[in-house]
């Protein structure tokens, strides 16, 4: 039985793992788009201007993130090879920005092995790239 006064209700939510898909888009409008009909993340001009390759690998995640939400698709992240294949840093640069955040705790290695931002991490990245000026 639940009571409608009870304060806790305010709690609830049918999907706890709810981003602000507004401020999603917003912040990666400058960066990436995604073709409709491949799902094929596009990087743009303004991603080459992200001096930092821990950003890089952040805005792509994001943009991982943003791409199951918008094809509703079960599995997201990015693997360092599919990252290497984008050819946005060096291979080893990959490998090493990618085990720095894991260890940091910014981002997870899912059961397919690829890496994602759990969305309780979205803000606080958005809000520190946003900040700092590298993304």
């Amino acid at each position: 039985m639940t009571d409608n006064n009870d304060p806790l209700q305010d709690l609830l939510t049918e999907d706890v793992q709810s981003i602000d898909r507004n401020r999603l888009a917003t912040f990666l409008k400058p960066y990436v788009r995604f073709d409709k009909t491949t799902k094929e993340l596009h990087l743009l001009s303004d991603f080459e201007r992200i001096i930092s390759n821990d950003a890089k690998i952040e805005v792509l995640l994001v943009a991982s993130k943003a791409r199951s939400l918008i094809f509703n698709d079960k599995v997201e992240g990015l693997s360092p090879i599919e990252i290497i294949k984008l050819d946005v840093m060096p291979e080893g640069s990959v490998k090493t920005s990618v085990k720095k955040l894991a260890d940091a705790r910014k981002i997870k290695k899912n059961t397919a092995g690829k890496y994602r931002i759990p969305s309780y991490h979205i803000d606080k990245i958005i809000n520190r790239l946003e900040r700092s000026k590298l993304a």
